[in-house]
């Protein structure tokens, strides 16, 4: 059974699709770690990607039973809540489209 998690300030719960393939992921953008999880880290960002303030990161382990999902700041250190603050409005719409997209490819699927 796989675990449900909600990032940081959103009220919607996700969980691993069980229709989950290898090769979507890596289409997707993960990255296979030397331990076999799967890493994804997408920037979230208003112009432009090398101004990013946050990222998402996810982490799927080996077995595909066990997903994490934060938003952090660009060092990775730190989980941030863009959704108490209005100005940061582009970035729940482009961390939306991120997640719409990880449905789409039947990697995660909203509970």
């Amino acid at each position: 059974m796989a675990n449900t998690v909600i990032i940081n300030g959103d009220s919607r719960k996700f969980t691993i699709n069980p229709e989950i393939k290898n090769y979507a992921l890596i289409d997707a953008g993960f990255k296979r770690t030397k331990r076999g999880n799967y890493t994804y880290e997408h920037p979230l960002y208003n112009e432009s990607p090398y101004n990013a303030t946050c990222k998402l990161k996810m982490t799927l382990n080996e077995a595909m039973d066990h997903l994490t999902m934060v938003v952090t700041d660009i060092n990775g250190l730190q989980k941030v809540n863009i959704f108490k603050n209005k100005q940061l409005a582009p970035m729940v719409e482009l961390l939306d489209f991120i997640l719409k997209d990880l449905e789409d490819r039947q990697i995660i699927t909203t509970c």
